[in-house]
């Protein structure tokens, strides 16, 4: 396997195909990545095109100074964060939408209705838990559980000490179990 830096000259050389093995090297990791963030596969799988786009406009800032993967989980972060963001800016109607086809049953899942609801409930009720955590903790939570990172790789993704990265997850943990035992 050839290393993301041959790759890198490579592409600013010109060479197309050496962007194809970028992204066929990355793709799994950013997708897991912004499942951890977005909770949809079809939003990860456009979010994951997105995350490409960006890098490869800005391919030419990158300097080397931390590993090509660090720097691009740095941009994967920073994209699902903004689009989070933006959803959150999102017209209310979409709440009521969805909230909708579930009173419904509009889905079409083969399970019975109680144990549609209970699963959907607690779905969204651990999807609330984690985007209720503020972006610090979230970010270092969906890194280390989503991408399996360890604290220095979170550590050199956000640009942290690997004892801040500890905290944010001992935080992000001990939050996340009290909202989820709430009811």
């Amino acid at each position: 396997m050839r290393e993301d830096s041959i790759i890198l000259y490579d592409i600013k050389g010109g060479n197309k195909e050496a962007f194809r093995e970028l992204a066929e090297r990355y793709s799994t990791p950013l997708f897991r990545l912004s499942m951890g963030y977005l909770h949809s596969k079809e939003d990860a799988e456009d979010m994951v095109q997105e995350i490409f786009v960006k890098l490869y406009h800005s391919l030419d800032t990158f300097k080397g100074d931390s590993k090509f993967s660090t720097w691009l989980y740095r941009i994967a972060v920073n994209t699902c964060l903004n689009e989070i963001a933006r959803r959150k800016r999102r017209d209310i109607f979409t709440t009521f939408g969805d909230n909708m086809t579930r009173i419904f049953n509009l889905s079409g899942d083969s399970k019975n209705p109680e144990e549609q609801t209970i699963s959907e409930e607690n779905i969204i009720r651990v999807r609330k838990a984690i985007e209720s955590l503020p972006d610090k903790q979230q970010t270092a939570f969906v890194l280390q559980k989503y991408k399996e990172l360890s604290q220095k790789e979170i550590a050199e993704i956000m640009q942290i000490s690997e004892g801040a990265v500890e905290q944010h997850l001992m935080r992000a943990k001990s939050s996340l179990q009290k909202k989820l035992k709430e009811r």
